[in-house]
């Protein structure tokens, strides 16, 4: 479902000429009036606002969710909060989070199944300092790779791309450098660095830094962002279920349609986004987000490739000490409720 360009317009209460008077403003999610019978559902984002979670407050503000009967809570979690702590609590119905930390989670016990892919590719990817003679994941062999820490998606997507450059462990030299990546290439301190393309990379593109990423294959065995929830819930909640996905795809579809709204939306939550440079920064990162939403065809779709799913279970079987316990991939993705009108 697409909201009309009227409609778009309408519902934008900041144009781009004033988005940084408006970049203070805070839109009140939970106290937006529903129709009358719509269900009450609490949507977790995870840590602080973000362009990258603007599908969400444009079909908030837009009332895309209103459109399916919903009456939604955008809830963004404390830096301080685990990333399944509130969905498992109760506290949350549905939240976005990455995939592999999913089964992450559900190895430990958690409740845990996706019921709706968010981004449709992975973002992950080496970073290196243009002119450093490397340019293909087999040249990272003796290098030293820069990553937050031994934990967590820019782990995985580390030893996934030694896997694909036919190396191991013990062919480089690990960093833990928290996050820190842009000052630790500046400053030389690492070869290369593992992050993503819509963030470490465009925060070192933006800070002038002559870099050139290095992409994971189209096969990695690894799942970013998806619409995540318990099994519980979406059991007990079917049609719920179905119609936060469509809404929340929805709202893909018009953040990529719309991206100067898209970036609206994102400023009456983000207060950071105060000035030129740093409306032009996140605008760049939605630029860098789009393609991740899109899938081959161009176009947004909840529908999960389950045979990814599959081996990521299996990739991330293979670290030591990661997984607390089996997983079976089917209990932790399902496209029951992604469908597609």
């Amino acid at each position: 479902m697409m909201p009309s360009i009227p409609r778009l317009a309408a519902l934008a209460a900041c144009s781009a000429l004033v988005l940084a008077a408006c970049g203070g403003q805070t839109t009140p999610d939970a106290a937006q009036s529903a129709a009358a019978g719509a269900d009450p559902l609490v949507l977790g984002l995870t840590y602080i606002p973000n362009v990258q979670f603007s599908p969400a407050y444009v079909a908030a503000d837009d009332g895309l969710f209103a459109d399916q009967g919903i009456d939604v809570t955008l809830r963004h979690h404390g830096g301080d909060e685990g990333l399944f702590t509130a969905l498992v609590a109760g506290d949350e119905d549905v939240v976005i989070a990455s995939g592999d930390e999913a089964v992450v989670g559900a190895a430990s016990g958690m409740d845990l199944v996706s019921i709706g892919a968010y981004y449709r590719s992975y973002p992950g990817v080496v970073i290196v300092p243009s002119g450093s003679g490397i340019s293909q994941l087999s040249d990272l062999k003796g290098k030293t790779i820069g990553i937050p820490g031994e934990y967590g998606s820019n782990w995985y997507a580390t030893l996934a791309a030694l896997a694909e450059g036919g190396l191991s462990l013990e062919d480089v030299t690990i960093a833990s450098i928290g996050y820190t990546q842009q000052a630790a290439i500046a400053a030389g301190q690492v070869d290369a660095v593992v992050g993503f393309t819509n963030n470490d990379l465009v925060q070192m593109e933006r800070a002038g830094l002559n870099v050139h990423s290095i992409p994971l294959g189209s096969d990695v065995p690894l799942v970013g962002a998806s619409i995540i929830t318990t099994r519980a819930w979406a059991e007990a909640n079917p049609g719920l279920a179905k119609r936060a996905v469509a809404a929340i795809t929805a709202g893909v579809d018009a953040a990529i349609s719309f991206p100067d709204h898209a970036l609206e939306a994102t400023a009456l939550r983000d207060d950071t986004l105060s000035d030129a440079a740093t409306l032009q920064t996140a605008k760049s990162v939605l630029d860098a987000t789009i393609p991740l939403w899109r899938g081959d065809d161009g176009a947004p779709s909840p529908v999960q490739d389950t045979g990814t799913w599959t081996k990521m279970v299996s990739f991330l079987g293979t670290i030591p000490d990661l997984l607390q316990g089996p997983v079976d991939p089917s209990s932790v993705v399902t496209n029951d409720y992604a469908t597609v009108e």
